[in-house]
C-alpha cells in the first residue's frame, strides 16, 4: 500500500508557501499568532490554493519603511527602527529564551569589566 502524501499550504505563517511535509509546515505556524494553513491531497491543489490567495492578496499594500519621513534630528546611533506589524520577530527562539541570553551576555559582559578594573587598581 503506497504511503499517501499530503502537502501543506501555509497562507499566514512564519514563512508562507507550499510545504511537502507537516514537520515543514508545522516550523511556519507553530507559536505564530493568527496562523492559516491547510492540508491538500495534491500539489496540483495546493497549488491552485495558494495562486488563489496569492491573487486575492496581491492587493494588499504594504507599507514599506519610509526613510525619508524619520526626524533628522535624531543622533545617527539612535534611529528607530521600524518594528513588524504583527509583533513577530525574525528569531525563530521564543522571546523568554532570547531575553535570558541577552541577561547572560550582560553578565559576562558585566563580569569583564569588574575584571579588567580589579587587574588595573589592584
Amino acid at each position: 500500500m503506497a504511503e499517501k502524501r499530503f502537502y501543506y499550504v501555509v497562507f499566514v505563517g512564519k514563512v508562507s508557501g507550499i510545504y511537502d511535509s507537516w514537520i515543514a509546515c508545522s516550523e511556519q505556524v507553530t507559536c505564530f499568532s493568527g496562523a492559516v494553513f491547510k492540508k491538500y491531497r495534491s500539489l496540483e491543489e495546493a497549488n491552485n490554493a495558494w495562486t488563489a490567495y496569492v491573487e486575492v492578496h496581491s492587493n494588499v499594500q504594504v507599507p514599506s519603511p519610509q526613510f525619508a519621513q524619520l526626524p533628522t534630528d535624531y543622533p545617527p546611533l539612535l534611529v528607530p527602527v521600524q518594528a513588524n506589524m504583527d509583533g513577530q520577530t525574525t528569531s525563530k527562539l521564543p522571546k523568554h529564551c532570547v531575553y535570558i541570553a541577552m541577561l547572560f551576555v550582560g553578565a559576562v559582559i558585566g563580569i569583564l569589566i569588574f575584571l579588567v578594573i580589579i587587574y588595573i587598581f589592584f
